[in-house]
């Protein structure tokens, strides 16, 4: 008996706020990164990286733009005094910053699934606040090389942070989105921890060695499965 061929999961797009939470979302700091790909929507083109796996579907985090791009120059903030830089580049690697080559793909197999945006697909938990969320993130990547990732979107006027599965073996292989709401702190693009005095606090650069951080990636847009209870 002949097995069935393969089959591509159906995506779920979701739109980043920029560029750079694209490119801070695949860069390893290590000069390498996952990887990103382009494909042809409507008039333009999206240049996505592969997220999480929802049910039998899959999210994509993407950014428009108008014509297909080679790569990305990525400059990531390691100190207060240096900026983050994501720009399109053609051609040779620059001399510094990652070079994230974009792999250009066909749309005739991609299909965008429907049941996903719906709020049943995953189970949304609150947590008590960024505090809470923050350190389960990185508790649960401590034991990893890996930089774990916590989302952040508006939703009803509020500021909100998320991160999937921070708590471990509290549901079967489903997915659960944990988020907390946010007073008046404005997110960075990093959330850290300062286990020396057990605190968090949010900041635009990774590099100071008493702190354990995570990424923060800027949506567009609430996740289309969100929604707060009432």
């Amino acid at each position: 008996m002949r097995s069935k061929p393969p089959q591509l999961k159906k995506i779920v797009y979701i739109k980043l706020s920029s560029l750079d939470d694209l490119s801070r979302y695949v860069c390893n700091y290590d000069y390498t990164n996952s990887t990103i790909a382009s494909v042809k929507h409507g008039s333009g083109f999206r240049i996505f990286a592969i997220g999480e796996e929802i049910g039998k579907a899959i999210l994509v985090y993407y950014v428009n733009t108008t014509k297909r791009e080679s790569a990305i120059s990525y400059t990531y903030p390691s100190s207060s005094s240096q900026k983050e830089n994501s720009h399109f580049i053609e051609g040779e690697r620059p001399e510094q910053g990652n070079y994230m080559r974009i792999i250009n793909i066909s749309s005739a197999n991609l299909r965008e699934a429907g049941s996903t945006k719906t709020r049943n697909e995953v189970p949304i938990v609150e947590l008590s606040g960024a505090y809470d969320l923050v350190s389960a993130a990185l508790l649960k990547a401590s034991g990893s090389d890996s930089i774990p990732y916590i989302y952040s979107f508006s939703s009803n006027g509020k500021k909100v942070i998320c991160a999937f599965d921070v708590i471990e073996g509290l549901s079967d292989d489903n997915k659960i989105l944990y988020y907390a709401l946010l007073g008046k702190n404005e997110p960075g693009n990093f959330a850290r921890y300062k286990y020396s005095e057990n605190k968090i606090d949010f900041t635009e650069y990774m590099g100071e060695h008493s702190y354990m951080y995570a990424k923060i990636i800027n949506l567009a847009e609430p996740f289309p499965f969100f929604k707060m209870p009432d």
